[in-house]
């Protein structure tokens, strides 16, 4: 029996084709995956008895191995593909908490006939057989494949020879078009092809002549549609016109973006020109242009760009290049050079709307009067603005700046310089290097200590390691030892607050830096985030849009926004901040990860690859490689989704969100048996996690899933609970609560949570494509929450 179930059966109007993994209905084929099909032989070799869950999972995945959520997903795919339903079945009944039981005897197909003449005399008539078993039988399959190998081999052809042999861009468009064209003729003349006298017949053969009939009849039909074709495509081309290629639009920019407005009280520093070419030269002119930034941003009602987005122009920009990307009515350009002691400063101060200088500086001398340089170039910037400025506004610049060592502040530059790019493990240990370096010469110099602080938080926050917050803890402590009143200290000292779930104090620290320094972009953007984790939402926003008034190009803060945005379900909001980056920036690559997850929130799967993909070339970041590899999780790509997570832990090996990601992508793939210890590494590190932050809401989440997928419930259910406590306007709080209550059983409460989840702003689109809901799926219920158009703007007007 288990042999001829191997050949094929029938259960009702549905033919079942183990071998490959094929079932065939009124509707067409559908694919079975392996461990289905290896489940539905199981039940169809004992029909109408129970099949308890353990002898599923043995037969389907071996002893020991695979899961309750995967022989669930694999009875949910096998139901989908004889359309039926978990609470009304037809074919394959559930019996809670025991196994499953096969409603309908399962007939053999070798008793039905395999040879059928088609239109012959008191023989089978078309609809005796389905539209595909018609399609097989008459070799249009085998046409149809040989014909894509055939025209893919083509437009390969015409795309590397054409452009060698410089013919016009017209050839490759007609080939293509030719070979598009052409399928479809190939498919009918391979149908017809099989009529004979009236009639199409469709013998049992023997092998060989069954081979040489099927050859032929591919070769004619491919042939006869390339040539029908080419005859159609000219003469297309010869009355219409074959379509030319057009400029391409920039990648995941969709939309009109409206950049900030041009404001007459901004101002930029653009890079200094390194006129002999030294490295000291480099780092004085990067220097001198991040200290008058630094001590310009000081001055009530100036906007100032911020470095980061200055340095991402070239020096000596053109004068519009400048006021595009950096939105401000005036910038700072000029020149630096070195010979033994002696320095030259030329400094412009230009008019972005029209290029013409309002006014230009000389300085020469000695390398020890770097400090002076700098004051006087901002003292005159700021004379010369054409805006309204406080009568203070001198003794406002003058104050709590610090100077040091000349050579102590070169290594600082070269740390601060580093601190400023993207993070990478490399560029933080050479960072830190740097500011331990300045420390030597000079060990009171409060910004070094501050920029190590800096360093460590950021490393925590990188790559999750415990062990930066004890380091990042003493060196805020140095550097408020050493100078209680310098802002940046404070902004240091918040940020590592931040990082620590220490709220309150936080809000202390970037309170006290912006009390130093009112324009303090770093401490307005940590305040803000702070206010957030507080649920003070509209200050919390208030703030954002304050950084991004005062900068306008500065894409950090409109990133950060977004960020805000995106926590709070509001999807096309934080979509449109992070196009803003990438228009302000194409090859930012946090920008493009950042719009790619947006994107993928929003169920825009093919956008969302795009922009992820385009990132991670930048770029290997652990988020954007986790929600490339989600991307694919989501549209049923199991394995490529597990092979693009291990990347991810292969990177950042002590991340516990790269670890669980895997984890569940490995529950449906063809290795499952793994899951478990991923699972249990996942858990491990985030227990590491709450040891620093106890309350941090979505590392309490992933534990509480990690530890149910491990079996422990109680723990679990504790862990979730408090997360809900910490975070009770979360969407995803309440989505992972939906899926501890979905593996328990629990499906009314796991739809309570979900209806929750919605109302605060979660994607229903993701509900929807999520395998690990598969036991939801089926109810009225279910699909009456992520099938309601009208949840979604709800959830985004409250």
């Amino acid at each position: 029996m288990s042999a001829d179930l191997l050949q094929g059966f029938y259960l009702g109007e549905f033919l079942i084709e183990p071998l490959k993994g094929q079932v065939t209905g009124r509707a067409g084929s559908t694919h079975l995956p392996p461990k289905a099909v290896e489940v539905l032989l199981c039940l169809a070799r004992a029909p109408g008895e129970l099949v308890t869950r353990e002898k599923l999972l043995k037969k389907g995945w071996g002893s020991g191995n695979g899961s309750p959520e995967a022989l669930s997903h694999a009875v949910s795919e096998i139901r989908h593909a004889l359309g039926d339903r978990a609470d009304n079945p037809v074919f394959i009944q559930t019996l809670p908490r025991r196994g499953y039981r096969l409603a309908i005897d399962p007939v053999l197909a070798a008793d039905h006939s395999a040879s059928i003449v088609l239109g012959a005399k008191d023989g089978a008539h078309p609809g005796d057989i389905g539209f595909l078993e018609n399609l097989r039988r008459r070799g249009v399959f085998e046409t149809a494949l040989a014909y894509l190998i055939v025209g893919w081999l083509l437009i390969q052809v015409a795309d590397i020879v054409f452009s060698q042999l410089h013919l016009p861009a017209w050839a490759g468009t007609f080939v293509t078009a030719l070979v598009i064209a052409g399928f479809p003729i190939a498919v009918v003349l391979s149908w017809y092809l099989e009529f004979r006298d009236g009639r199409a017949i469709v013998h049992q053969l023997s092998a060989a002549d069954a081979r040489r009939r099927r050859f032929s009849r591919t070769y004619l039909s491919v042939t006869g549609a390339l040539a029908i074709a080419a005859i159609a495509v000219y003469a297309y081309d010869q009355s219409v016109g074959l379509p030319e290629a057009k400029s391409p639009e920039p990648v995941a920019l969709a939309r009109e973006v409206k950049l900030p407005p041009i404001l007459d009280n901004s101002i930029a520093v653009l890079p200094f020109l390194n006129l002999d070419g030294s490295n000291e030269t480099q780092i004085f002119a990067d220097g001198l242009v991040d200290d008058v930034i630094t001590q310009l941003s000081r001055v009530p009602g100036l906007r100032v760009a911020s470095r980061g987005d200055s340095f991402t122009l070239a020096p000596n920009s053109a004068s519009q290049k400048v006021r595009n990307r950096l939105r401000v009515n005036m910038y700072l350009e000029g020149s630096v050079e070195m010979a033994a002691d002696k320095m030259r400063v030329i400094v412009q101060m230009i008019d972005s709307s029209d290029g013409f200088h309002i006014l230009s500086r000389k300085f020469d001398r000695t390398r020890e009067d770097f400090f002076d340089i700098r004051d006087e170039i901002t003292s005159l910037t700021v004379a010369n603005v054409r805006v309204a400025l406080p009568e203070d506004t001198q003794s406002i610049i003058a104050s709590n700046y610090e100077d040091t060592d000349i050579d102590a502040y070169i290594l600082y530059r070269r740390g601060k310089e580093l601190l400023e790019l993207p993070p990478t493990t490399e560029a933080l240990e050479e960072a830190g290097s740097f500011f331990e370096q300045a420390l030597a010469l000079d060990p009171s110099y409060a910004a070094a200590h501050a920029g190590l602080c800096l360093t460590y938080a950021a490393s925590y926050n990188f790559g999750d390691e415990t062990h930066f917050i004890d380091l990042a803890e003493s060196a805020c402590a140095a550097a408020l030892a050493t100078n209680p009143n310098l802002y940046i200290v404070y902004s240091a000292l918040g940020e590592l607050y931040y990082q620590t779930g220490n709220n309150a104090e936080g809000q202390e620290a970037f309170e006290q830096a912006l009390a130093i320094n009112p324009q303090d972009v770093n401490a307005m953007q940590g305040l803000a985030a702070v206010y957030e984790k507080q649920l003070r939402f509209d200050e919390a926003e208030e703030l954002f849009e304050r950084a991004i008034d005062l900068q306008p190009g500065n894409w950090r803060s409109i990133d950060s926004l977004g960020a805000f945005l995106f926590a709070g379900g509001r999807y096309s909001e934080a979509a449109d901040a992070y196009r803003m980056v990438v228009s302000l920036d194409p090859l930012n690559w946090q920008g493009l990860g950042n719009l790619g997850s947006t994107l993928l929130m929003s169920g825009d799967f093919a956008e969302a690859a795009i922009a992820l993909e385009r990132s991670i070339e930048i770029a290997p970041d652990r988020s954007n490689l986790s929600n490339l590899a989600i991307n694919y999780y989501y549209l049923g790509e199991f394995d490529q989704a597990v092979s693009i997570h291990r990347k991810a832990v292969e990177l950042f090996p002590e991340s516990d969100v790269a670890w669980l990601n895997l984890a569940d992508a490995l529950v449906f793939s063809s290795e499952s048996g793994l899951a478990a210890a991923t699972y249990r590494k996942s858990a491990e590190l985030s227990e590491k996690l709450l040891r620093v932050d106890p309350r941090d809401s979505m590392t309490l989440c992933r534990l509480a899933w990690a530890t149910a997928m491990l079996r422990n419930g109680p723990r679990a259910e504790e862990l979730i609970n408090r997360a809900r406590e910490s975070a009770p306007n979360n969407p995803y709080v309440h989505y992972y609560e939906a899926l501890l209550r979905t593996r328990n059983g629990a499906y009314d409460a796991a739809l309570d949570s979900l209806e929750v989840a919605l109302d605060s702003g979660f994607p229903r689109i993701m509900l929807v494509s999520e395998p690990l809901l598969a036991d939801l799926r089926d109810t009225e219920r279910f699909s009456a929450l992520v099938l309601d158009p009208l949840r979604e703007n709800r959830a985004i007007q409250e």
